[in-house]
């Protein structure tokens, strides 16, 4: 079982009723949201690579944090409102191919 505690770390009972721990890194939260599924993703990733649960924990911790402490592109509600519009003026509208193009909003 993995348990996020925010800026405690984290928490993972093995199965052998094993307990580990990872502290969080220092930081400024810009943004907490994806936090919990990043530091899934590190677990995942670390313990894919090497098998060990203390390396999947830091990593899992590291991924988390990195997510929490980011500045996102779209973080002030004027990005926001900007990124609103422009999904309504391409509504409907198909590349010249007759589909959708996917990255459009990365082109404008």
């Amino acid at each position: 079982m993995l348990v996020s505690m925010a800026g405690e770390g984290a928490l993972l009972l093995d199965e052998h009723r094993g307990l580990h721990r990872a502290h969080a890194p220092c930081g400024t939260v810009r943004n907490s949201v994806g936090a919990g599924d990043a530091m899934v993703a590190g677990f995942l990733a670390g313990w894919l690579q090497t098998g060990s649960y203390a390396h999947a924990l830091k990593w899992g911790v590291a991924a988390g944090s990195a997510t929490a402490f980011f500045r996102w592109a779209c973080h002030e509600r004027a990005d926001l409102r900007a990124a609103g519009r422009a999904l309504k003026k391409k509504k409907g509208r198909a590349g010249k191919d007759g589909r959708e193009d996917a990255l459009w909003w990365q082109k404008r």
